[in-house]
Order: C-alpha cells, then sequence, then structure tokens
C-alpha cells in the first residue's frame, strides 16, 4: 500500500505546486476566486471522504482502493484531453473539483489498512513508514513537474493520470484485506456514514485548526512567493521539493527521538512548527529564505500527520476504523477547504503584507494548541483510553 501511495504522489507532486499560479496567473482568475476553486475541491473530499470510510467498512478497503484509483486515472486524462482541445476552463475547474474525489476515497481506506496490520504499540511506526513511502513522490514529484512545466499543463495532467493508473495496477496485485477486521457485516446491525464519538470530535476540532496553518501550502504560500517575493513560477518545485526531502529523510528519526512522549505532546509541538514556519515567511524574500522556512513547515508535517492517524485509531470504536478515519479526513477536508479562501482573503485585505498575513494565519495554529490541551483533559478522565500512550509518556 504504501509503495502503491508513493507513486501516486509523484502525480501529485508533480502538479500540485502550480494549479494556484496556473489559475490566478495563466488563466487570469482573481486570488479569491483561486480561493474558492480551492475551497470547493475540498469541499467534494469532505462529503466523500465519509462515504470512502463507509465503504472501505463495508466493501473493504482494497476494493476501495481500487474504485479511488480508477477515478483518479480517469479525471485526470480527462483533464489533460480538455486542455489539448481547448475546452472552456469552467468544464476543467468542474473537472478539477470533482478529481478530489479519487483521494477521498484512498484515505481512509489506506489509514485503516495501516491499522489492520499493526498493533497498538506498533501503530506510530506503521504511520511513519507509510507516510514516508507516500512522500517519496513529494521529494521527486514537484522537480517534475518544474521540468514538465514549460511543456504544458495538460503534459503534467496526463502524467498524474499514468501515475494513478500505475497505483491501480499495484493495489490489485499487492494488497490484501485482513480477514475478519475490515468489514462490517452483523446482521440487524444498523449501518451508518457517521460516527459520533466525544473524543474525535474535540480531537478533530484541534486537527482542524492545524491543517487550516497546513492548507496554506497550497494557494496562499505560492501566490505570496510568487507575486510578493518574485519566485518564478518554474522555481516553485525546488520549494515544494524541500517538502518531499525532509518527509523523507526525516520524518522516521523525527519520530523515533520523540516516541517516548505522549501522542499529544507532539501533536502541539508539531502545531508550534507549522505556526513559526509560515511567521518567518514574512521575512523571507528569495529562494533559499523561502526553501528553509518549507524545511520549518515541513518538521511541523512530519509530527502532525503520522500522530493524527495514530490517536484516531486508539481512540475508534471496534469494526468502525474506517469510519473513523473518513472523519477525520472530513474534519482534514474541511480545514483545506476553508483554509485556501480565508488565507487568499488576508492576502487580498492586508495587500501581500507577510506580517499580517502570517500572524492572522498563525492564530489558527494557538487556538489548536489550546484545544489539544483540552482533549488531554479528556483523555486523562478516561481510564481506559489514557494507558493507550495518547497523554502518557511511554516506556
Amino acid at each position: 500500500m504504501s509503495i502503491a501511495s508513493s507513486i501516486r504522489s509523484i502525480g501529485f507532486g508533480a502538479t500540485w505546486p502550480f494549479m494556484a499560479i496556473f489559475f490566478n496567473v495563466d488563466l487570469g482568475i482573481p486570488i479569491y476566486e483561486v480561493g474558492i476553486i480551492f475551497t470547493l475541491l475540498s469541499v467534494v473530499s469532505i462529503v466523500v471522504s465519509l462515504i470512502g470510510g463507509g465503504l472501505a467498512d463495508r466493501i473493504g478497503r482494497k476494493n476501495t482502493l481500487l474504485i479511488g484509483s480508477l477515478l483518479g486515472f480517469t479525471l485526470y486524462l480527462s483533464l489533460s484531453l480538455m486542455l489539448i482541445l481547448k475546452v472552456p476552463i469552467i468544464f476543467v475547474i468542474v473537472v478539477f473539483i470533482v478529481s478530489a474525489t479519487s483521494g477521498a476515497l484512498i484515505f481512509p481506506a489506506a489509514s485503516a489498512l495501516v491499522a489492520d496490520y499493526t498493533d497498538v504499540n506498533q501503530r506510530m511506526k506503521g504511520y511513519v513508514i507509510y507516510r514516508i513511502l507516500s512522500n517519496l513522490g513529494w521529494a521527486i514529484g514537484p522537480l517534475i513537474g518544474s521540468f514538465l512545466f514549460n511543456s504544458g499543463l495538460d503534459i503534467i495532467f496526463l502524467y498524474v493520470s499514468l501515475s494513478s493508473l500505475v497505483q491501480f495496477i499495484v493495489v490489485i496485485l499487492t494488497v490484501k484485506d485482513q480477514k475478519n477486521k475490515n468489514i462490517t457485516k452483523k446482521s440487524g446491525e444498523r449501518f451508518s456514514l457517521l460516527v459520533l464519538d466525544k473524543y474525535l470530535i474535540v480531537f478533530g476540532l484541534a486537527t482542524f485548526l492545524v491543517t487550516m496553518v497546513a492548507s496554506q501550502f497550497s494557494v496562499t504560500f505560492p501566490i505570496y512567493a510568487n507575486i510578493k517575493a518574485g519566485i518564478p513560477t518554474a522555481d516553485l518545485g525546488y520549494i515544494y521539493a524541500v517538502n518531499g526531502t525532509v518527509v523523507v529523510v526525516g520524518q522516521y528519526p523525527m519520530i523515533m527521538v520523540l516516541k517516548r512522549f505522549p501522542d499529544i505532546f507532539i501533536m502541539i509541538l508539531g502545531a508550534i512548527f507549522y505556526s513559526v514556519g509560515y511567521f518567518i515567511v514574512s521575512f523571507s524574500h528569495n529562494l533559499v529564505g523561502l526553501m528553509f522556512d518549507m524545511l520549518i513547515i515541513t518538521m511541523g508535517e512530519n509530527l502532525t500527520s503520522p500522530m493524527i492517524n495514530t490517536v484516531v485509531s486508539k481512540i475508534a470504536a471496534e469494526g468502525k476504523m474506517a469510519r473513523y478515519m473518513g472523519f477525520i479526513g472530513m474534519i482534514n477536508s474541511t480545514g483545506r477547504a476553508l483554509g485556501p479562501s480565508i488565507g487568499s482573503t488576508f492576502l487580498y485585505i492586508f495587500a501581500y503584507n507577510g506580517l499580517k498575513v502570517w500572524s492572522a494565519v498563525d492564530l489558527f495554529g494557538l487556538g489548536s494548541i489550546v484545544i489539544f490541551m483540552v482533549f488531554s483533559g479528556m483523555i486523562f478522565r478516561n481510564s481506559n483510553l489514557k494507558e493507550r500512550g495518547i497523554i502518557n509518556k511511554k516506556i
């Protein structure tokens, strides 16, 4: 599964850094409308994440992964052909927004599959390994995108489509569902896509605020770097390659150094790195400075991303693992939906004043830290969850 995800991430790493610039600069779409496009992209992901979690619990992880991969192949191939045929841009935007269905189906199924094959003590390591391989493509993809950018975005979309097809084939050949652990088929049991758990909701709220900061990665950061710092579009790939490289090289040692600390401590530390990383963007005016900022931002990502799934897997009710993952995927998608719109609005309101823009963004990071502390108090009062390493020091 990690190898399949790695292949897919090469394709997405090649296209994602350039999409906001493509819409804003190449097509002349106003910055606030670009934010709306990315918001709608995430709204689709919000809805489909719940469906994806339910499907993975109902029909199995592998079948859900295959559906998501096939959708990715079809939709990105359509985008490539639409650009070649010069179809009206509104149709390109619509298909781009719908393309979120692919990842939204894949995420909860893949996350649940990792939990199926690991016990509670090994789960964090399992998610770390999965994430390292998944992000290997982000170390390579942006550089490929920089190389292909001048050839046209249609070529990049074709590349993404082919990577999704390869992922589909790899899943068919290598992924197996673990019997009796992942499919809900109890007679008389009412099946629901929604999960209502106070621990999941509070943790999800804190995660939402972290994601609001993290989601500046897709729109606000590249447009600020391009327009305010004057970084050429093709050079953005080098900044995003730092992200993938730091994940691949730094993810495992960072988590291993901190593995004795409680999960929630690592989440709070990650929120701090995120906030500091984006704040210092205010003072960066060249490629090297922004690459350093991305290094700090990615350290925040390294700390929070595997821990989100780890914590959720520890609080998930039996037989509902994928639905819990789908719920947290929905929360993350909500943050990714609102983040670009709010970030681009900050750019507009503050006229690209870096200190004001990134200070405003960091308010969400501070809010997440407060709610993580509230969540810690809730776990402390639950004797069962308290012993799972979420808030207590690990031996």
